[in-house]
């Protein structure tokens, strides 16, 4: 009698993920023009047409965020140095009405030459925007600043974070 046990399901899971992907490193039905797997930069025209789209309530906010080391009261009188936005974690709130413009200038002053970013999870941004370094930005380097500017086009509740290792996890996010 055969039986599902873990380990048979871990092996199935495995064998579909790489079927997935072998398809997605095949040669065919790539986007773009002629077929192929085109990139396109940040300046390119369709970049600007879907940006377009976005309706702009004209009105900007704008903000430093500074990513630096601090230490943090967890009560008790536990104060353990850890990474935070602006000295505090989570940090501060950011509200935005939707066609509003965010300028958000991320200052990193984390140690050494730590870099970092700020990914703003569950927007559909433009790449050059959206903080997942290597894939779509450089990370910023230690002692510099990136500003993130963007159009808060959907309404709803949603939080910012690094993608550079444990940063999230030492307390460098807010929503």
């Amino acid at each position: 009698m055969n039986s599902i046990n873990r380990r048979s399901v871990l092996l199935t899971g495995l064998g579909v993920a790489g079927a997935g992907a072998l398809a997605a490193c095949s040669s065919g039905g790539g986007s773009g023009s002629g077929g192929g797997n085109a990139l396109i930069s940040p300046t390119d025209p369709a970049v600007a047409a879907g940006e377009k789209q976005r309706k702009s309530a004209g009105r900007q906010q704008k903000l430093t965020l500074t990513a630096a080391p601090t230490m943090i009261d967890l009560g008790g009188g536990v104060m353990p140095k850890t990474w935070a936005f602006d000295g505090r974690t989570p940090g501060k709130e950011v509200r935005l009405s939707v066609g509003d413009t965010l300028v958000a200038e991320l200052s990193n002053q984390l140690p050494n030459k730590t870099t970092t970013s700020i990914h703003w999870h569950g927007i559909a941004l433009r790449n050059d925007m959206d903080g997942v370094p290597p894939a779509v930005q450089t990370a910023v380097r230690a002692g510099s600043t990136f500003t993130y500017q963007f159009i808060a086009d959907a309404p709803g509740t949603y939080f910012f974070h690094p993608h550079v290792g444990v940063q999230l996890d030492r307390g460098l996010y807010a929503r």
